[in-house]
């Protein structure tokens, strides 16, 4: 295998940005003229870019979209299905997608409610099959336009993880827990194959994303029509080994894009003149409220970050207990109020509970889910988006 490009553009504007990214790149046999083009975003929440920096910032989409239209693309559309269930068309409604969409002459596609068609996985760890868009088999060119984030599930959200967005809500949560994710995230690679990647590190996010970071004024665009090397790229341009996240490594072991980091030809924009440290997501591990005892079991990454917001609504004058994970470690002798057992494992472990000492089972609030994240989205993350959009 022959190098593999990977562009890296710095600039504030998009519009002349895009051009120079992708202008870098050899795009060979990549025919856009008479194409139809389905453009895929990161649109993971409902708030606007000056809010949080965490969704493909639409000027960017708009960039593309003109772009395509300059070298003759036939017809656009642009389409994904956000992270909790949100629902697309709220999404895009009020992040601004819709109306930048609109306005450059693309047509917009809202996965969740978009018909879909299933195909089986090569070789899946996750997932034997999945639905996907059924778009994907309409359209002749994929476009993958990622953002630059930190991930607390998958260390960098980057074009591999922006991928997640053609699987459905309901096929996705399951796996949104640690581990799993980049495991799952190699599968639906194998299915859905980008044709050119552009990651948004114009406004970047950096620690405790992907959906609440902080915004990193970076200045940077990243092209590739490989998306395995752009995603290396990314990777260190972020401060990070480009082995650490997993689904990097699943990459390059499965062979869905560059087989080997030195096959890769940095253009434009040296790597080490652009490379810095992005703020790790740092969890919150102890409840900040002193009258919230948490009691811990082996916890994994998809309940373990839910800890400072569990009760999600805390009485100072009462006392609560959270058990979280198995084989749990509980003082019979200290007096709760309340004692909430999140995710599946705090569940069974507080029936096991219970069932020692029966005069609790009256105090047990129960979260089931493995993780929790339908209760998770009603509970917290879709009344904060509301909250934070007019």
């Amino acid at each position: 295998m022959g190098k593999v490009k990977v562009s890296i553009v710095r600039t504030h504007d998009p519009y002349d940005g895009v051009s120079q990214a992708i202008g870098y790149l050899n795009l060979g046999g990549l025919s856009i003229r008479g194409s139809d083009v389905l453009l895929k975003p990161n649109l993971c929440s409902a708030v606007p870019p000056e809010v949080a920096p965490q969704v493909t910032h639409p000027d960017v989409v708009a960039a593309l979209i003109r772009y395509l239209k300059g070298e003759g693309a036939r017809k656009i559309y642009v389409g994904d299905e956000p992270s909790w269930g949100l629902g697309a068309r709220f999404c895009f409604e009020k992040t601004g997608l819709r109306e930048v969409v609109e306005r450059e002459g693309g047509e917009i596609v809202y996965f969740d409610e978009t018909k879909r068609v299933r195909k089986k996985i090569p070789q899946g760890r996750i997932y034997k099959s999945l639905s996907v868009p059924a778009i994907l088999d309409q359209v002749d060119l994929l476009i993958n336009a990622a953002k630059m984030k930190t991930s607390l599930m998958a260390l960098v959200t980057l074009c591999i993880k922006n991928l997640y967005g053609f699987v459905s809500f309901r096929d996705r949560k399951r796996f949104h827990r640690g581990t799993d994710i980049g495991y799952a995230l190699l599968d639906v690679a194998k299915i859905v194959h980008p044709d050119l990647n552009i990651i948004d590190g114009i406004i970047a996010s950096e620690g405790l994303g992907a959906h609440g970071g902080t915004a990193r004024s970076l200045g940077l665009l990243i092209a590739s029509r490989d998306m395995v090397a752009a995603d290396i790229v990314g990777t260190q341009v972020m401060g990070f080994n480009p082995l650490e996240p997993v689904a990097n490594q699943l990459a390059l072991k499965d062979k869905v894009g560059v087989e080997d980091p030195e096959q890769i030809e940095v253009v434009g924009e040296p790597l080490e003149a652009v490379r810095t440290t992005f703020e790790r997501p740092i969890l919150t591990l102890v409840h900040p409220k002193p009258n919230v005892e948490v009691r811990p079991g082996g916890i994994c990454q998809g309940c373990i970050c839910r800890i400072p917001r569990i009760p999600p609504h805390v009485d100072a004058q009462k006392r609560y207990g959270v058990i979280i994970g198995r084989r749990v470690s509980f003082p019979q002798d200290q007096e709760f109020d309340e004692i909430w057992c999140f995710g599946d494992c705090g569940v069974e472990e507080g029936d096991r509970i219970a069932k020692k000492f029966p005069h609790l089972k009256g105090k047990i609030k129960k979260v089931r889910g493995c993780p929790p994240l339908d209760w998770w989205r009603e509970q917290t993350v879709e009344k904060e988006f509301r909250r934070a959009t007019p």
